[in-house]
C-alpha cells in the first residue's frame, strides 16, 4: 500500500489578531495511506488550530509525485511537468506528465526552483503549467510513524525542522551522556 497526498478542505471560525471571530477556509495537504486516515489526521489538526466547530468539506486524492517546501516561499505551486524520454522500441519520444508542489515566493521563483530540483535527473523535461494553489499548509508523515520527514522518505525536501513536523523534546534529542556538541559519548 502507498501513502497518497489528499488535499483537504476545511471550513472554521478562526480568532482574528484583535480578538473578533472570522470564518475561515481554509485547503490542507496531508498525506496518508486512505481517506479514513487523511480524515483522522485531518480532525487532529484542525482541533489544534481552532477552538470551536468545524467541517470538513472535502477530501480529494492529489496526483503530485513530489511535493517539496524550499527554505523560501510561503505560497504552494502546482508544477505540471513533461518529462521526455525516447523509446527505442519504436523510434518516437514519448512524454509523461508528473505534477509537483513546491513552495515559492511567486511564478517565477516557482520555475527557477523546478528547474533547479529536476536539472540533475538527465531527462528532458518541459515546464508547461505553473498554478498558484490555495493550500495553506501542508503536513507530511513519515511511513515509520515518525512525523520526522527526509528526502530518502519519497516525498521531496521537506526539511525535519519546518515547524508543521514534530520535534523531540530538548532532553530527547540528545541521549544522557553523550556531549551534545561532539557527539562523544563521556
Amino acid at each position: 500500500m502507498t501513502r497518497n497526498w489528499f488535499t483537504c478542505v476545511v471550513k472554521y471560525i478562526r480568532h482574528g489578531a484583535d480578538g473578533s471571530e472570522e470564518k475561515t477556509t481554509d485547503q490542507l495537504l496531508l498525506d496518508a495511506y486512505t481517506y479514513t486516515e487523511a480524515e483522522a489526521r485531518l480532525v487532529g489538526i484542525v482541533t489544534n488550530v481552532c477552538s470551536g466547530p468545524f467541517e470538513v468539506q472535502s477530501i480529494t486524492k492529489s496526483n503530485f509525485a513530489e511535493v517539496v517546501r524550499w527554505d523560501t516561499g510561503d505560497k504552494w505551486f502546482r508544477i505540471k511537468v513533461a518529462l521526455t524520454s525516447f523509446d527505442e522500441r519504436s523510434g518516437k519520444e514519448k512524454e509523461a506528465n508528473q505534477y509537483f508542489l513546491f513552495s515559492a515566493d511567486d511564478v517565477k521563483d516557482a520555475y527557477d526552483k523546478t528547474k533547479e530540483f529536476l536539472k540533475g535527473s538527465g531527462i528532458g523535461f518541459v515546464i508547461p503549467a505553473i498554478n498558484y494553489t490555495k493550500i495553506s499548509e501542508v503536513y507530511p508523515q513519515s511511513e515509520e510513524g515518525s512525523t520526522n520527514m527526509t528526502a530518502a522518505d519519497g516525498y521531496g525536501a521537506v526539511p525535519a525542522d519546518h515547524p508543521s513536523i514534530a520535534q523531540p523534546a530538548a532532553e530527547e534529542a540528545v541521549p544522557a551522556g553523550v556531549d551534545p556538541e561532539t557527539g562523544e559519548v563521556g
